[in-house]
């Protein structure tokens, strides 16, 4: 990627996740599938056609009637334009998992570094396990 749109990318990821910083989670929009929904959404134009839930109880159905939150997010992005990658680099979105909660949707940060809605905020940590990853480059 050429300097200019990396930093702009730099930039414009910078202010996404300020500004999640500052707001609670909101199942449905801006958890750990809306949230980088949202965010390829503001880079790309493009949007996810992910479920729709208004509660953590409705996303983790969904989850589970789709088998996990990778195929749900599969079946979602198969229409997106992004294509998946082996290799994510800043502003890709994937899928972890972690011990804790198991697989959790969220953005690929550099140094191999990983971020994901938190109840307030975002949690950034090194993935133990990438489960997917999908790029808009």
């Amino acid at each position: 990627m050429p300097t200019a749109d990396r930093m702009s990318l730099d930039l414009k990821f910078h202010h996404f996740i300020e500004e999640s910083m500052k707001t609670p989670l909101v199942w449905g929009v801006s958890d750990c599938s809306s949230w980088p929904a949202a965010w390829v959404e503001k880079i790309t134009g493009t949007s996810i056609m992910l479920p729709v839930w208004g509660s953590e109880t409705e996303a983790f159905t969904l989850i589970a009637a789709a088998g996990s939150l990778e195929a749900l997010w599969h079946q979602a992005l198969a229409v997106s334009g992004l294509r998946q990658t082996g290799a994510p680099e800043l502003g890709d979105v994937g899928i972890i998992e972690t011990r804790v909660c198991g697989q959790v949707g969220g953005i690929f940060l550099p140094a191999g570094l990983f971020a994901w809605r938190a109840e307030i905020g975002v949690r950034m940590l090194v993935p133990r396990q990438v489960v997917a990853a999908w790029s808009f480059r």
